[in-house]
């Protein structure tokens, strides 16, 4: 399925800022579409979501690409570090009171099943592949058509489940392609400080599978609502 009409539809009736992502954690290099490239330096799966929002990126990052190894760990793209998965880092760094509040929100966290290569990353209208997920970055208005784009059809609700660390690899990477649903986040102080996530913007993991069904819907919010 090409995305790049859908993409471009859902950029303009939100305003988004930059363009939805789309995420792939492959198994292996032969999932990695001809003119593919490394990413160009190491950084973080943040980052490369935002340089790929924002600067049209396309290229892959394998563990020895992942400077943050948390991101990476729960990806399933190396082993989580032990002081990670213990919890020790975030207790540490002052995110809980207890050893045993961050062991109990560690082990929470979304974690890949599968071991993986590789991320893969392309702004969605570019894409050449079927991504696990497509990541948006939105204010909490755009957030909000969106939720109720998904709802349009059956109704029900949405369940964001996040808990203010691995953020965008966990919530709205791993957590969306192991559910199968949508999930909020709020962004984490990593993904705050080093990707320039702004302070009037949350996270959304979409599966793919949901988006034009969206798109149609915010098409007759903007016919009803303006």
């Amino acid at each position: 399925m090409t995305y790049e009409t859908n993409a471009k539809e859902l950029k303009e009736l939100l305003g988004l800022k930059g363009s939805p992502v789309a995420v792939k954690l492959v198994h292996s290099g032969d999932e990695i579409p001809a003119g593919y490239e490394k990413v160009p330096e190491k950084s973080r799966h943040c980052q490369f979501v935002q340089d790929a929002r924002l600067n049209g990126m396309k290229g892959y990052a394998t563990q020895d690409d992942h400077m943050c190894k948390g991101g990476a760990g729960v990806m399933g793209i190396e082993t989580l570090p032990e002081q990670v998965a213990n919890g020790s880092t975030y207790h540490k760094l002052g995110n809980f009171k207890t050893a045993e509040g961050a062991l109990d929100t560690v082990s929470a966290i979304p974690k890949s099943t599968e071991s993986h290569y590789a991320s893969l990353y392309s702004p969605l209208e570019t894409a050449e592949f079927e991504p696990d997920v497509i990541v948006i970055v939105a204010t909490p208005r755009q957030a909000l058509r969106l939720s109720q784009a998904y709802l349009h059809e059956k109704g029900g609700r949405i369940s964001s489940d996040y808990s203010g660390i691995q953020s965008l690899c966990g919530d709205a990477v791993v957590a969306v392609k192991e559910r199968g649903v949508p999930n909020m986040t709020l962004g984490c102080n990593g993904s705050r400080k080093f990707s320039g996530i702004a302070e009037d913007e949350v996270i959304l993991g979409i599966p793919p599978k949901n988006l034009p069904a969206i798109v149609e819907a915010l098409k007759v919010f903007k016919e009803k609502w303006g």
